[in-house]
């Protein structure tokens, strides 16, 4: 099970595939360009030109020859429907099928939980709202009826050293500034996935989400103050009060959350 194959190689499974590197797998990436291609090369990653369509997927097929485990990561396309989406999927499974590959990871969001206040986990129904949460949660359901061992990570709004949502949201005004955030950092979401690689005994779904849930308009302020942007602007507006968990993983595995603190 040294073999790993991460379709769709970008920001998080190029920090991923370093991870796993040093824990002497072998890992394969794809991404659908030519300096997509350069950059896995220059960290080290196999690297194999592909993009997955509806209806077919085209590049180097020579990527599944021997992979044990594949982890999608393929994000819905907000341009496009959400069967366009479960279509791309399914193509990939059927490619799965005819390979050596025999488990699955799937890179999911917690999107799919909806947008009303609660506490959510894992074993919380999910009412997806958007187009994308809705053919990921599409995707999961055709996935938990695969028959290979799969696992299914919810992931929290990706943040990291060279990655924070708030770069997008300057000259806006924030909505829901006492909501609360369910962000993950990087080095956590790597090393979660990492740790999960080794418990598909326990197929199922995970969310990978910082225990530190600050309020957004804290979590704005702080950022805005430490990239020296631009003070941001919030809307005047009840608070809706969104918490998910990701403690499943602490439980089932030997993986804690290392960025403890957000705001930092």
């Amino acid at each position: 099970m040294n073999t790993i194959g991460i379709l769709g190689c970008g920001w998080l499974g190029i920090a991923l595939g370093e991870v796993l590197k040093k824990k002497e797998y072998t890992v394969r990436g794809t991404r659908r360009g030519k300096e997509g291609i350069r950059l896995l090369k220059k960290k080290g990653i196999a690297a194999f030109q592909m993009d997955v369509f509806p209806d077919k997927i085209t590049g180097d097929f020579s990527f599944f020859d021997g992979i044990d485990t594949l982890i999608i990561s393929i994000p819905p396309d907000r341009k496009n429907s959400s069967s366009s989406f479960v279509q791309k999927i399914t193509t990939v499974l059927n490619i799965v099928r005819s390979s050596s590959i025999n488990r699955i990871l799937f890179l999911s969001s917690t999107s799919v939980y909806g947008n009303s206040a609660g506490i959510f986990n894992e074993y919380t129904v999910p009412n997806p709202q958007t187009t994308s949460a809705k053919a990921l949660y599409e995707v999961e359901q055709k996935l938990l009826n695969f028959q290979v061992p799969k696992l299914i990570i919810r992931l929290g709004g990706l943040v990291g050293e060279d990655r924070n949502p708030f770069v997008y949201l300057q000259d806006k005004k924030i909505s829901n500034p006492n909501g609360c955030i369910n962000f993950i950092h990087q080095i956590d979401a790597v090393n979660g996935i990492s740790a999960l690689l080794n418990h598909f005994e326990n197929e199922g779904i995970y969310n990978l989400v910082s225990p530190h849930h600050p309020t957004r308009k804290e979590y704005y302020t702080f950022i805005s103050e430490k990239l020296k942007l631009s003070k941001p602007q919030f809307k005047e507006e009840a608070a809706l009060i969104r918490i998910i968990e990701g403690k499943k993983i602490t439980r089932d595995t030997s993986f804690s959350y290392f960025v403890n603190n957000l705001l930092i």
